[in-house]
């Protein structure tokens, strides 16, 4: 636990508990429990119950036919695991079901369908963005950009994911004002969950355009200084720890057509030539209001098939902010379910959580204190 106090506001505690660092949860009171969320965060689950459009849609099809359960080494399937790990929602007290990307191995009615009646099934609010798998179909090879496909079929064949998701419409679109920006509630969007504001940003093509940065601007100046923030991105920003290819990581400074090594595997045109200032921008600014300087308390990723968790924040943005008003808040986050290695931060983290396929999974709980300056009062064991 890491806690963090301002000379001029001394009454005004920020805490933050880093993922993984602590098996038991903060010791909150009875009037405390209204303020945590627990999100289930399921990611890369790679479905596909038919080889629908071979052979565009083979390769990826059997590749994920069978797979191993990632603890006990059993034989299981995609469409297994996903139907058990969305259980957990029905059996633990789970507030969202955050669905990260790759959920599915093509474009598919038929297996979107089948993904809608597990969610209904639990009952739980779900939030879903997409990743680079869902809405690819490989083999288009004369299409005039490597994301073509991209809006269109996240705009038809996922409609309806998006229309039933909690991020569908709610009042944390009201702070956008006469928005005439494309993509809202799609490529962009937000939900509030007993308190907690949830962003998402669809950066499947490894990128984030001027309307998504321009979204995540609007909604961080307008959040309520109390309220914690969890971003949800397919593709992990490019951070100091997040040692990947630039296949697997957005804004990573070599990403672009002279290392794009899938071109020709997934059938598709390169991608560009490099990377657009608005997706350097986006990570300067989520890092610049990671916590404690500001309030995005986490960031859930998932595409590279394996846990992970690195600091968010910059040791700079850290020490400007960290004695604003803004600071006055108590926060606590506690990450279970993922196998990386144990880190010490005083920053918020950025979670990667591997592949839904072999039976992973997180679950993130964030404690705050409503609108005031309470204090939490968590356990200060040992890391």
């Amino acid at each position: 636990m890491a806690f963090w106090t301002c000379p001029a506001h001394r009454a005004c505690l920020f805490g933050l508990l880093a993922a993984a660092l602590f098996a038991a949860a903060p010791a909150l009171t009875e009037a405390d429990a209204s303020t945590s969320v627990r999100l289930l965060h399921i990611t890369d689950s790679h479905i596909s119950l038919v080889n629908e459009s071979p052979p565009r849609s083979s390769r990826m099809h059997s590749a994920f036919v069978r797979t191993k359960h990632r603890d006990t080494k059993a034989h299981t399937t995609p469409q297994q695991e996903f139907a058990r790990l969305v259980q957990i929602a029905r059996e633990q007290p789970i507030d969202l079901v955050v669905l990260g990307g790759d959920i599915f191995n093509f474009p598919s009615n038929k297996t979107l369908e089948w993904v809608l009646e597990q969610l209904r099934v639990t009952g739980t609010d779900f939030v879903y963005v997409a990743g680079n798998h869902d809405w690819l179909l490989e083999g288009q090879r004369n299409a005039p950009s490597y994301d073509a496909a991209r809006v269109p079929e996240l705009s038809s064949t996922f409609r309806p994911l998006y229309e039933q998701s909690l991020a569908s419409g709610g009042p944390c679109y009201n702070v956008l004002g006469h928005w005439t920006r494309p993509g809202a509630g799609i490529m962009y969007g937000c939900a509030i969950v007993k308190g907690l504001l949830m962003l998402f940003v669809d950066n499947s093509n490894f990128q984030v355009d001027e309307d998504q940065l321009e979204f995540v601007r609007v909604q961080l100046q307008h959040a309520r200084p109390e309220m914690p923030i969890v971003l949800l991105l397919h593709i992990p920003l490019m951070l100091p720890g997040m040692d990947k290819p630039p296949k697997e990581i957005c804004g990573h400074e070599q990403w672009g057509a002279a290392n794009d090594a899938l071109w020709q595997l997934e059938g598709r045109p390169k991608w560009p030539a490099g990377n657009s200032p608005t997706t350097l921008a986006f990570r300067e600014l989520v890092q610049s209001q990671a916590a404690p300087a500001g309030q995005i308390v986490a960031v859930l990723s998932g595409h590279t098939h394996g846990d992970a968790a690195v600091n968010l924040g910059s040791s700079s943005s850290a020490q400007q902010g960290a004695c604003s008003v803004r600071a006055c808040r108590s926060f606590a986050v506690k990450s279970e379910g993922g196998t990386e290695q144990l880190v010490q931060s005083t920053d918020a983290l950025q979670y990667v959580t591997s592949t839904a396929s072999e039976g992973a999974y997180r679950i993130l709980t964030v404690y705050f204190c409503g609108s005031t300056c309470l204090f939490c009062n968590p356990p200060l064991g040992p890391p």
